[in-house]
């Protein structure tokens, strides 16, 4: 329990969000500490005054890849400080209808047809103490034909065997962003390290390593949306 913390979770445990309503647990909050002191003034008060510096790169960047930003931009510069990386492709993107998911339209109802009543075959297949007979029944209702069932064939193709020292893959453990590639190819990692950090829910969570080894094939980069289960990457 609570071998990973969340990013947020560890703020909390700071006094980066303020005080909780009962006093936290001390033995998480001197391990996220690392020998540091909690924040026991009001947290706002500690935070840089970002909104100029936040407003001139907005801008640069606009001016380098021909954004037309509002005519209120401290609309679009909240918007890429909210969302950092959606957001800028948004204003990128909010003049191009292509990149959108088309309005749904009003379609027509169409007549449902009746589904035909398949003929009955008079043949089925019954299983009487785990053995599986062929039997053909006739209008009347009397048992024509017995025999035993063939079984048939397996069509699932075999599944090829892993190749022996290909590593073992670091997978998404829930859906979201990456926010940051950490890792680098080839770099040699120790248990615990973090590779990589995924964002979802406007929530960060580090990615680390589950064993030693080599960073071997980065599979994401930053922005890029993963699914639960994907192959992030190998560790040799």
């Amino acid at each position: 329990r609570y071998k990973t913390i969340a990013k947020e979770t560890a703020g909390i445990l700071k006094g980066e969000y303020g005080h909780t309503p009962v006093p936290v647990n001390a033995a998480l909050q001197a391990r996220v500490l690392e020998g540091g002191a909690p924040v026991t003034c009001r947290p706002a008060d500690l935070l840089k005054p970002e909104l100029a510096e936040l407003e001139a790169d907005v801008r640069r960047q606009a001016q380098e890849k021909g954004i037309t930003l509002a005519g209120n931009a401290i609309d679009d510069v909240l918007t890429v400080a909210l969302f950092p990386q959606i957001g800028l492709k948004f204003l990128e993107n909010r003049n191009n209808p292509a990149a959108f998911e088309p309005l749904p339209q009003a379609e027509a109802a169409q007549p449902v047809a009746k589904a035909e009543k398949p003929a009955a075959s008079g043949i089925y297949t019954v299983e009487v103490e785990g053995k599986a007979f062929v039997v053909k029944v006739s209008d009347g209702g009397d048992i024509s034909q017995l025999t035993a069932a063939v079984p048939a064939a397996s069509s699932a193709p075999v599944q090829a065997a892993a190749p022996a020292g290909a590593g073992t893959p670091v997978t998404a453990p829930l859906a979201g962003n990456i926010w940051k590639v950490i890792a680098t190819e080839g770099q040699t990692v120790a248990e615990g390290d973090v590779l990589l950090i995924l964002e979802a829910m406007k929530m960060e969570t580090e990615i680390r390593a589950a064993q030693a080894g080599t960073v071997r094939g980065i599979a994401v980069k930053s922005g890029d949306a993963v699914s639960v289960g994907d192959t992030l990457m190998t560790l040799a």
